[in-house]
């Protein structure tokens, strides 16, 4: 029986603690998946925000080119200075947002033509000195004025940069990049190159544009869920879009900061994690301010992803969603905790009868496990009862032998379960219910079901398993007894009684003690 007990008790440990360990799993995979919704959530959201803005870039760079491609290759029939010139210059005067238009070729720069407040400046290879350029200044009336050498722009770092892009450009692909590395005015020029065909022989156009035009462009663009959206640079420079910029010294706003110069604390956060572009390209990542979690993503704008790129950084309130945010997560873990404590609260509601169910011997289902029971002989779990109705000392059915049979089954429901046996002496030996002269087997389950309602109640049914077994060629009738949910009580006539299992034997108890027992329960 001590063993059996244990057995019980460990029933109720397992779901005891098996209710605790299953919420601290649900909880743990709740917060990781939750982590983990965050997390595709903010890179998502970056992404689309930052390719969103860089499509509006697209726009402008396409609008510029395309049209003008179409008209260089239908009337560049010639490279010479003169009738690029003419061309070109109309380019300039038609378009506001243009500065400058070079055609270079796979050995660097051949033609160069700038707008000026008074003209244009016109700039070709110098045959004299192989690293600058021989300018001629072109004023309002027309009249071609030489102005010598500049020795302000950078032949050679262009000639290596426009080379490198010609060999990587395909036709019908847009390139566009920064053109601080060979320009004077720093960050504050850009370059949108597109190859054109002329007589088999391929030449590239390059479109030079302040980057106010870009920052125009980007301002009115849709920003999705950002905040912040800037230009870098990969000298480490920064531009705000729309934010405020600093001006020190009289600097021109639209010129690229460093992170000492940049107001905006999230752009400022963002720089200095940006210590190296390429290793973050395609790389969102998450940083705080103040109290405030941000995601940050630079997408590059350059085909080849070098010089330059488009920055955002979108707060993490505009990326969660209603599913993922902290109220969500708050409100689910306190239903989590709450379910909990209440199949908590019943488990240990219900110990007895849990350990009762542990513990208790299973149901016998043929004659050699009613042997192997009725081996063990008679206790709290299994009593033994020769006749169900027979009184075999006035040799009469008897309403005392059913009183007696009902008595046990009550016992049972009230204790920790059991078994009866009816059919079987007090000594073990089997006897048989012969004298109880049932018609059939049918009729001996009937009428033990029908003592249980009229002693106990209908609904104590469904706690009662009865079927009758052949052992040793004799017919034995095996009610096997749930716990109940609630007392069973025996009417006997006019009174109702209570009993319990005490040891091998059914104990009534007293009004005052069944108090007690419904306390303990």
């Amino acid at each position: 029986m001590r063993r059996k007990a244990l057995r019980g008790a460990r029933l109720y440990d397992i779901l005891f603690f098996g209710v605790i360990f299953i919420v601290l799993a649900v909880g743990a995979l709740a917060f990781w998946g939750v982590r983990e919704i965050r997390q595709d959530a903010a890179v998502v959201a970056v992404e689309n925000s930052a390719k969103g803005m860089a499509g509006a870039v697209t726009v402008l760079v396409n609008a510029i080119t395309t049209s003008n491609q179409e008209m260089e290759e239908k009337t560049l029939t010639s490279l010479e200075p003169d009738r690029l010139r003419d061309i070109l210059a109309n380019r300039l005067k038609n378009n506001s947002n243009l500065l400058s238009i070079m055609l270079s070729d796979a050995n660097g720069l051949r033609y160069m033509l700038t707008r000026k407040p008074d003209g244009m400046l016109e700039g070709v290879p110098s045959s004299d000195v192989p690293d600058k350029l021989q300018w001629v200044f072109i004023d309002g009336d027309g009249e071609v004025h030489d102005k010598g050498l500049d020795a302000t722009f950078d032949r050679r770092a262009a000639d290596k940069a426009l080379t490198d892009e010609f060999h990587h450009l395909q036709p019908g692909q847009i390139n566009w990049r920064s053109a601080y590395r060979f320009h004077e005015l720093g960050e504050s020029r850009i370059t949108a190159s597109t190859l054109i065909d002329k007589g088999g022989e391929q030449y590239m156009l390059s479109y030079v544009l302040p980057v106010n035009a870009l920052l125009n462009h980007l301002e009115g663009a849709d920003p999705g869920g950002a905040e912040k959206v800037f230009l870098y640079w990969d000298s480490g420079k920064v531009l705000p879009v729309g934010g405020e910029v600093a001006s020190l010294n009289g600097q021109d706003p639209s010129r690229a900061q460093s992170a000492g110069q940049v107001v905006d604390p999230v752009v400022a956060e963002t720089l200095e994690r940006l210590d190296d572009l390429r290793e973050k390209l395609g790389d969102p990542f998450p940083f705080k301010v103040g109290e405030e979690v941000w995601w940050a993503y630079v997408h590059p704008l350059s085909i080849f992803g070098d010089t330059m790129a488009l920055g955002v950084a979108v707060p993490k309130r505009n990326i969660d969603s209603s599913l993922t945010s902290d109220t969500f997560l708050q409100v689910a873990g306190g239903v989590l905790v709450l379910c909990a404590f209440v199949a908590l609260y019943f488990i240990h509601r219900n110990r007895a009868r849990i350990i009762a169910m542990g513990s208790r011997q299973k149901a016998p289902v043929n004659e050699l496990e009613v042997l192997q029971l009725i081996a063990v002989g008679e206790g709290r779990e299994l009593e033994f009862k020769q006749t169900l109705r027979f009184n075999l000392k006035s040799g009469k059915n008897g309403k005392e032998i059913e009183h007696a049979c009902m008595k046990s089954v009550a016992g049972f429901m009230n204790s920790g379960g059991g078994t009866l046996l009816v059919g079987v002496n007090d000594e073990g030996d089997i006897t048989g219910f012969e004298e109880d002269n049932f018609k059939s087997e049918d009729k001996a389950l009937l009428h033990f079901n029908n003592l249980v309602n009229q002693y106990i109640g209908t609904e104590f049914s469904r706690f009662l398993d009865t079927v009758i077994i052949e052992v040793n060629q004799k017919k034995i009738l095996r009610a096997y007894c749930l716990p109940a949910n609630t007392p069973a009580i025996l009417k006997n006539g006019n009174s109702e009684e209570v009993y319990v299992r005490s040891g091998p034997a059914s104990r009534q108890l007293s009004f005052s003690q069944f108090y007690e027992w419904l306390q303990e329960r």
